[in-house]
């Protein structure tokens, strides 16, 4: 059992040894009003019947029948419980008065002192229904000595005298230890038995346990499956929707190239540069789908890399041509710092779509009259590439999670623009050349998006 436990039980336990005692006092208390009366008729018969050497019992006995009622009546009261103590020591006296009494008078007064011995070990075990065993061993310590006194007064020798004090022991010692055992082994039954019970109900409470949260594990595991069934479903009716979009575009983009033929040969220059913009667008809207299928396919590892010899400056020229009249719309300064005939190795449709969703994110943080950069190097000998942008800054709580799927700024959520998917596209397809992308710190640009890719002759593994 617990110490709590242990507790209460004590307590408990306590508290019924109590009523138990209660009761066998109140035993004790009939007892002795019966006993009392008992011997009150007894001797006064013999008192009327013309034996006076009896005449000294009457007066103290109806005496002592009179607080012994008054004892009964009053008996279950806390504010009394201390007399059932005392009442001990009152038999002791009230036998010793009597005896002490008859003395005189006796024909035979070593017979009246004998006689007490037994009245005196009466009142022993009366003594020890308080379940105290100090009181049976002072009461018997009491009786002793009046029983001594008795005899000397009768004449007993001292031999008798000290045998009358071991019996008087003897049956303090024996009115004692027969309850005491008694108490000791239903002590232990009882703690056994609830240690039992104690035992049992834990293993109850356990399997209930087991039982619960293998409930609540089953419910989840239930739950987690429908959310990837929903998942699934809503990748595959992305896939289908993206997938239908690319006839219309591409209808969209075979007429654009049709009106760049006719207006090659004496057009209007300015309806050309229209025309290039929304090839421009069109191409970017064409890449964006094929992001979206390739998406998939990058987050199972599936996604085979065409590695080959990347110009650097002409990916950010074209980037930027593609970009040139939203950041002019927007009234930005786009920028490209690139050191001439930087080449790298990867996958050009892949590592072009990274650079245009840095570019446009740039381009939707940063406020009219900022600058966006793109930005290229070799640093120890590894190439990366940059999107920095003057705009607003990331949140320090929101960079460990800007690369996870569907993560999107307080921005974005307001706007409820996006779905949170080209930064992490982004991420895998860098990872997908060995390489990986982060949020740095760098001066005079409040944010800055850098790849960095493996040295040139290391292997490009698959996404």
């Amino acid at each position: 059992m617990t110490p709590q436990d242990t507790q209460a039980f004590d307590s408990l336990l306590d508290e019924a040894v109590d009523q138990q005692r209660r009761r066998v006092l109140r035993v004790g208390a009939a007892v002795r009003v019966a006993g009392a009366l008992v011997f009150l008729l007894i001797t006064s018969g013999l008192w009327v019947a013309g034996r006076e050497d009896w005449a000294s019992y009457p007066l103290p006995l109806a005496l002592y029948l009179g607080v012994a009622v008054v004892l009964l009546a009053l008996h279950g009261k806390r504010f009394v419980h201390w007399l059932d103590v005392a009442q001990s020591g009152v038999d002791v006296g009230l036998v010793f008065w009597v005896q002490y009494s008859a003395l005189p008078m006796a024909r035979f007064p070593a017979g009246i002192a004998g006689f007490s011995l037994g009245l005196f070990a009466l009142v022993v075990v009366l003594s020890s229904l308080t379940l105290v065993r100090g009181v049976a061993y002072t009461t018997a310590l009491l009786a002793a000595v009046a029983q001594a006194v008795l005899m000397r007064e009768a004449e007993v020798t001292w031999g008798s005298v000290t045998l009358a004090a071991v019996v008087l022991g003897m049956v303090a010692f024996m009115s004692q230890y027969g309850p005491q055992r008694l108490r000791e082994l239903v002590l232990d039954l009882t703690r056994t038995e609830m240690e039992r019970r104690g035992e049992a109900r834990r293993v109850q409470e356990l399997a209930q346990a087991r039982q619960t949260i293998e409930q609540m594990l089953g419910e989840a595991r239930a739950q987690n499956e429908q959310l990837l069934a929903l998942q699934r479903d809503k990748d595959q009716l992305i896939q289908f929707l993206v997938h239908d979009l690319r006839s219309p575009l591409s209808a969209l983009t075979m007429t654009f190239s049709w009106l760049e033929a006719e207006l090659a040969i004496g057009g209007d220059l300015q309806l050309m540069q229209g025309v290039r913009s929304g090839l421009a667008v069109t191409g970017r809207m064409e890449r964006m789908i094929t992001e979206l299928l390739d998406l998939p396919r990058l987050e199972e590892g599936k996604l085979e890399l065409r590695p080959q010899r990347l110009d650097i400056t002409a990916i950010f020229e074209e980037v930027r041509q593609a970009f040139g009249q939203a950041a002019q719309f927007r009234r930005l300064t786009l920028e490209v710092e690139a050191p001439v005939g930087l080449v790298i190795q990867g996958d050009k449709a892949l590592l072009m779509r990274v650079v245009e969703n840095l570019v446009a994110n740039a381009l939707r943080h940063t406020p009219p009259g900022g600058r966006v950069r793109l930005e290229a190097g070799n640093e120890g000998g590894a190439p990366y590439l940059a999107v920095r942008n003057d705009g607003t800054p990331i949140d320090p709580l929101l960079r460990p999670r800007l690369f996870d799927k569907h993560v999107q700024g307080a921005q974005e959520q307001g706007a409820r623009s996006g779905y949170g998917l080209g930064l992490y596209f982004s991420r895998l397809a860098v990872e997908a050349h060995g390489g990986r992308i982060t949020v740095e710190e760098a001066q005079g640009w409040a944010t800055s998006f850098v790849a960095r890719l493996p040295v040139r002759g290391e292997s490009t593994r698959a996404a």
